[in-house]
């Protein structure tokens, strides 16, 4: 305590200048804020009211803080040994350092030095180590450094394994996982210098462009960022070229010195022995059996001498050829079964699958039986292959197997609402030979149609109905499944049974039909032959129509209507309708004035008892060949449209032709150069007439009756005729009977015979 003093003020300062200080009225005072590896002097001042630091400590007092923790700390790691090397930068008032290692296999390690690098030996391969620094000072330590890792040298790659395809000439090379590295680098290099490497980071790699018959001698490095550890020496490859496809091996071996003759020796496991000479270090054998394992073994001969056997070399020949390969499947799907037989020295199978239309796929087993799911209408082409442990066998037979069509698409409907006509249309179906139109009325009457096209129409479809329409696919042995549905809605029927009345007082008609289904109102319409025209609408079945002009005829007619369609009305019935024959032909031609509605008309010709012909025309006339003989027939014509016929027409009556007259007889009368014709009657006949024509030349003789026998006069002697007798109506003749031949009398020392000849 200085006397006088009321404070003190304590200062400690480094030689840069830095300084912290603290104000305290004790005889002690606590400082803060000194930095690191710095020594401060430190100096008291004394402190009144009235003066201020004219006293200062003389008695010298210094402070050494603690070292500061090592800087930019490195590491560095020997890749070839075990050794690891940590630097930094140096600290102040540093006696020494401790450099600590922990690694994250839980090893640790740790070296001391008073230098500004540290040793360590003893890393485990592959392991990364967090390493720190401490400084020691000569009271107190630094705090750790910042942590660094230290990344050791990866470990070298174990149970490495090499496996040879002698059909390409390549090498597998595989091995276990090795701490630490990153990726791997393979290099295999045979006695005469060739080299063949790869790299890769997974645990295994391929070998190219090895030379058959050569050793290889392999080593395997691992490498990580910084490192590589190389494993040397680890496999020794003694190549044999296999001949896959056909059956076919060669054999190599080193040449020796002074050797006259080699025997080569292939035997297979079932024990059979085959031999090659061989003047050289190589032999070929051919013809070895597919599926098989050969042991291949060398002798050298000289002298009279041989040697030891060499050593062995084990091939497996590719697999033999997959047999009975079989494809089943039904129509209900789209998945087959393949079946084969199993084949020998296989240790799997490929299955390769090809559609007409580009589809191909290809999957291995390990099975003989298989099923695959396979797109719809195409046809597949099937083969399977064996595979070996080198080699594959060669293809099967082929098999061949159609999937059922495709379900048609795309599916549209079309209808015209005046007609019975519905369309349907669809995209092409893969697969597909023809097609099934089915449409399915609300009442289940069904109509369908078969094409090989993408469309189906329809024209018997029924009115007032709503049709749900499939379509399947067909091929020669299958059917799709019904593809998605349209519908067909249909014009509502034309009313029918139509009643007309006229109120001639009131000038007012009225007129009544039977409703139509699905119906939602009626068009009624009245038109006369001069054009004038009535027409309205209602939901009743009867209407009456007041504006009728007097003296006409008027054709009447209703149209049932939805909110979609409206029925065609129904045709009038024909009016003016008359027939003739045309006698040469036999012909019945019928003709009439067009109706109102009409898209064609049918014709019929009746016979008395009952049966009938008719023709068809879209005109005003038609005619019906071949009319039965001799018939008076009653004539009708009915008008149709798509729909619906009109009442049939007025009755026009109709005589055919008269048939051809029968069983005609001749009797001549020679006194009077005569001959009296008969003959049977015939059908329609109101009259005939019999006919002799000369053969010898232009002579002829005819008569004419109603009756059935008629008498040729004037005919002359000796001359040879031929009668024939037709039927007569009062418009057309029939045509003429079959001819009969009769000679006239003769002269018997010139006078006429008198003897009758009967015919």
């Amino acid at each position: 305590m200085t006397a006088g003093a009321d404070y003190y003020t304590v200062e400690g300062v480094t030689d840069q200048g830095q300084m912290v200080s603290c104000v305290t009225s004790d005889t002690y005072c606590a400082l803060y804020g000194f930095d690191c590896g710095q020594m401060y002097n430190i100096n008291v001042t004394a402190n009144n009211q009235v003066c201020q630091g004219p006293s200062i400590s003389t008695e010298p007092a210094s402070i050494t803080t603690e070292p500061c923790p090592p800087q930019n700390v490195q590491t560095t790691v020997q890749c070839h040994s075990d050794v690891g090397v940590v630097s930094w930068e140096a600290s102040f008032g540093v006696v020494g350092y401790v450099v600590s290692l922990a690694g994250r296999d839980g090893h640790s390690l740790s070296c001391s030095t008073n230098e500004t690098f540290c040793t360590v030996e003893g890393l485990h391969c592959g392991v990364i180590y967090y390493t720190n620094v401490i400084a020691i000072g000569e009271t107190t330590n630094s705090d750790e450094s910042t942590t660094v890792l230290l990344v050791s040298a990866p470990c070298a790659a174990e149970n490495v394994e090499a496996n040879l395809d002698c059909d390409n000439n390549t090498a597998e090379v595989s091995w276990s996982s090795a701490n630490g590295a990153d990726s791997y680098t393979v290099n295999a290099v045979e006695d005469e210098g060739h080299v063949a490497s790869c790299e890769t980071d997974e645990l295994q790699c391929v070998l190219t462009g090895l030379h058959c018959g050569h050793t290889y001698n392999i080593s395997l490095t691992s490498n990580s960022d910084h490192c590589q550890t190389e494993t040397t020496n680890i496999v020794t490859l003694i190549t044999i070229d296999q001949q896959c496809g056909n059956s076919t091996a060669n054999m190599f071996w080193e040449e020796g010195k002074g050797v006259e003759l080699y025997l080569a020796t292939a035997t297979c496991s079932m024990g059979m022995t085959m031999q090659c000479n061989s003047t050289n270090s190589t032999c070929r054998f051919y013809n070895l059996h597919c599926g098989d394992t050969f042991t291949f073994s060398v002798t050298a001969y000289t002298h009279m001498c041989y040697s030891d056997i060499s050593s062995t070399v084990e091939i497996q020949t590719e697999p033999c050829q997959p047999t009975g390969l079989t494809v089943s499947g039904s129509c209900d799907n789209d998945t087959v079964v393949l079946d084969w037989s199993a084949a020998k020295g296989a240790s799997g199978y490929v299955v390769t699958t090809t559609g007409d239309i580009g589809y191909t796929s290809s999957f291995q087993t390990n099975e003989t039986t298989v099923e695959a799911e396979l797109p719809c209408g195409q046809s597949f082409t099937f083969t399977v292959k064996a595979q070996g442990d080198r080699c594959d066998s060669a293809v099967s037979l082929p098999q061949e197997f159609q999937t059922s069509p495709c379900v048609p698409v795309h599916v549209q409907s079309f209808t015209s609402c005046e007609d019975s006509l519905g369309s349907v249309s669809w995209a092409e179906s893969d697969g597909a030979d023809s097609y099934l139109a089915i449409a399915v009325g609300q009442d289940d009457h069904t109509h369908m149609c078969t094409t090989n096209t993408t469309s189906c129409t329809w024209d018997d479809l029924h009115c007032g109905d709503f049709y749900t329409v499939h379509i399947i696919a067909n091929d020669y042995m299958c059917s799709s499944m019904p593809s998605n549905s349209t519908t067909l809605r249909m014009a509502p029927c034309i009313p029918q049974n139509l009643t007309t009345s006229l109120d001639c007082t009131t000038k007012v008609g009225s007129l009544t039909w039977n409703a139509s289904d699905t119906a939602e109102f009626y068009i009624v319409t009245a038109e006369s032959n001069s054009g004038h025209k009535v027409q309205l609408g209602t939901n009743d079945t009867w209407t009456f129509i007041s504006e009728f002009e007097c003296g006409q005829e008027y054709f009447l007619s209703v149209q049932a209507a939805d909110s979609v369609c409206t029925s065609r009305p129904m045709p009038c019935p024909p009016i003016g309708v008359s027939s003739f024959m045309n006698c040469g032909s036999n012909i019945a031609v019928v003709s009439w004035t067009a109706s109102a509605g009409a898209k064609y008309y049918t014709a019929t010709v009746t016979q008395e008892d009952g049966q009938s012909m008719s023709c068809w025309s879209d005109s005003e006339q038609c005619g019906m060949p071949n009319v039965q003989c001799g018939q008076n027939y009653t004539v009708m014509v009915v008008a149709s449209n798509e729909e619906c016929n009109s009442d049939p027409s007025e009755a026009d009556t109709l005589q055919s032709v008269p048939c051809v007259p029968t069983d005609v007889e001749v009797t001549i009368d020679c006194s009077k150069n005569q001959a009296l014709v008969d003959w049977s009657a015939s059908e329609g006949a109101l009259s005939y007439k019999a006919t002799a024509e000369s053969v010898q030349g232009a002579l002829s003789s005819s008569c004419i009756s109603t009756n059935l026998t008629c008498t040729l006069t004037n005919l002359t002697c000796g001359h040879t005729y031929s009668v024939q007798v037709v039927a007569e109506d009062d418009i057309c003749s029939s045509l003429p009977s079959p001819a009969i031949d009769f000679e006239s009398g003769k002269q018997i020392n010139g006078h006429e015979s008198p003897l009758d000849v009967y015919l």
